[in-house]
């Protein structure tokens, strides 16, 4: 007993002297490293707005700000130090003209990023705050840059004119005056003594009479009083000082011309009145046939002229809509509602740290939402998971709401009645119809003489978009389909189309790219269809015994999913010519 006891002993201290060896043992030299405790990459997508912007959007969660390291000819690469990357590697050709490959891998604790470029590119900006879900990375030409540059000069505040010798406003000699009812074009020559120079007032100046007291006020700014409060400005010539008002002022000393402005987007109708109103100018004549706006005035009045119109005459910004209409039945509409959650819930995680759910918008049920409020939305999120993540980044994940849409087609739950896409401009309405022209006789005459007419069914879709403070997109949405179901014998034998229509109209307010569901387009249609087996039911009388009829209720409803897209128009500087 006491011999079984110490081998009983011995065998307990072995096992567990060899655990300990085995636990503080070193990892073995082939297995990786695990990154999963850092911030995990959800995808990439890369679009181009124009010719000469390249937006690169990168999704994660709480991800490190990315940093950009080379940027040439071939390819730019930015870096996230501290994150990972669930499937170590990734590629992806893009087929853009200003970017193709793209592709990623793990290096250690980052994540590298490498994209094909044709041309040499410059970073513009990075949107977002770290750690965030979501980071827009701009890329722009050279071409591009150079013409922001221009514009933003433009845009700048214009510097006053250098003053020159004998210029009144650079003298402050103390001026005193109590005057009563003295001509305006008096009361300059006395100041034209204080400044020692020769004053000669132009005839435009006015014979108003002027009362005012001046006790020791300086020249400059007494000279300011007179020009604001009556409408003058003045010319220097030699040691003459020539008043008079801007108008006049041009034309005497010469520096008076007529400049060309060709107007590309804004209304040739109101364009003179802002210009006018903005730069300060009075003669402006709109040729609106060429879209062309003339304007005489001074060299000073002409850099106010092309700031304003750099900012009147913008292209504004574009909204790109992609859309799938689908028609499901009563069966298949749960299973759509979870193909949509499972698809969106994980891709569009990244709009916050919490994330955004995806829902349905009915139609007894319109209105606006906003998206930054959770309470809206009807489903809720569930959380992202591993594989998730991973099947973005593969690729994978973009390609699972076309693979359901499918399914319920195969099965026989729903058809697609649509996939448009349309761009507008910020602000105008779009409309896309995809219908068929039904042809039926709409009139029959005593002498048999017919009367054709048509009847458009199919779907409709129309909106509005609105561009509004941190990509926020407002949509005015307006939906019909329809269809024809069947006919019915009106007066004179004249066989009429009988038409369904279903119509919803919303306003939604969503972010750049994100998908919105609109449904709740209900359709419920008795069927009657009669069966007879042949020959059989041929039989007078008899027949009918081979005859039966089937009763059937479908209920369908018509269901939208909605990405909108905004796009920056590049732009250019104001096209002028200078005339005389």
């Amino acid at each position: 007993m006491k011999r079984f006891s110490k081998i009983t002993v011995f065998l307990l201290f072995s096992i567990i002297a060899f655990g300990a060896v085995a636990c503080n043992a070193p990892a073995l030299a082939g297995e990786k490293p695990s990154y999963a405790h850092l911030p995990p990459v959800g995808g990439l997508m890369l679009r181009q707005m124009g010719s000469d912007l390249l937006l690169v959007e990168l999704t994660g969660t709480s991800l490190p700000m990315p940093e950009v390291g080379g940027l040439n000819t071939d390819v730019i690469s930015f870096t996230l130090k501290g994150a990972y990357l669930p499937s170590v590697t990734w590629q992806r050709d893009f087929g853009l003209p200003m970017a193709g490959m793209a592709r990623a891998e793990q290096d250690g604790e980052n994540v590298v990023f490498k994209i094909n470029v044709s041309g040499q590119l410059s970073l513009k900006s990075i949107e977002g705050k770290a750690p965030a879900n979501r980071y827009f990375l701009r890329f722009t030409t050279s071409s591009y840059v150079e013409r922001e540059n221009i514009q933003q000069d433009l845009l700048k505040p214009l510097a006053p004119a250098a003053a020159t010798a004998g210029d009144p406003f650079t003298k402050t000699i103390p001026v005193t005056m109590d005057l009563r009812d003295v001509e305006l074009r008096d009361v300059f020559r006395m100041i034209g003594t204080y400044a020692n120079m020769n004053i000669v007032a132009d005839p435009s100046v006015p014979n108003t009479l002027v009362t005012m007291t001046l006790t020791g006020v300086p020249l400059n700014e007494a000279m300011g009083y007179l020009m604001r409060m009556y409408g003058m400005s003045y010319a220097i010539l030699g040691k003459t000082i020539i008043v008079g008002t801007p108008e006049s002022i041009g034309r005497t000393t010469g520096k008076e011309s007529t400049h060309q402005y060709r107007i590309a987007y804004a209304d040739m109708k109101s364009v003179a009145g802002l210009v006018q109103g903005l730069a300060g100018v009075t003669k402006t004549v709109v040729d609106e046939r060429l879209r062309t706006l003339y304007v005489t005035g001074r060299p000073e009045q002409f850099l106010e002229v092309e700031r304003v119109l750099q900012q009147v005459d913008h292209p504004g910004r574009q909204v790109m809509l992609q859309a799938r209409i689908l028609e499901v039945t009563d069966n298949g509409k749960e299973e759509l509602e979870t193909i949509i959650d499972a698809v969106y819930n994980q891709w569009w995680f990244n709009y916050s740290k919490a994330g955004a759910g995806t829902g349905y918008v009915y139609a007894d049920q319109p209105g606006s939402y906003d998206p930054l409020k959770g309470d809206d939305r009807p489903t809720p999120l569930r959380p992202i998971t591993r594989d998730g993540l991973q099947r973005i980044a593969s690729g994978d994940l973009t390609k699972m709401l076309d693979f359901g849409i499918r399914a319920l087609v195969t099965k026989n739950k729903g058809k697609v009645l649509a996939d448009p896409s349309i761009i507008t401009i910020d602000g105008k309405k779009a409309t896309i119809k995809l219908v068929q022209n039904y042809p039926y006789v709409s009139e029959k005459d005593e002498a048999g003489n017919l009367t054709w007419s048509e009847k458009e069914v199919g779907p409709i879709l129309e909106f509005t978009p609105t561009v509004g403070r941190d990509n926020m997109v407002s949509i005015d949405l307006r939906i019909e389909a329809g269809e024809v179901i069947g006919t019915y014998i009106g007066a004179k034998d004249v066989e009429f189309p009988v038409t369904t229509n279903r119509e919803v109209n919303t306003n939604i307010r969503v972010r750049d790219g994100e998908p919105f569901v609109v449904g709740g387009l209900y359709k419920d249609q008795d069927k009657i269809e009669q069966h007879r087996v042949p020959l059989l039911s041929d039989i007078p009388l008899l027949g009918e015994l081979f005859k039966y009829k089937s009763h059937s209720r479908d209920k369908t409803e018509v269901a939208m999913i909605v990405i909108p897209y905004i796009l920056d128009t590049p732009d250019s500087t104001v096209e002028k010519y200078v005339l005389k």
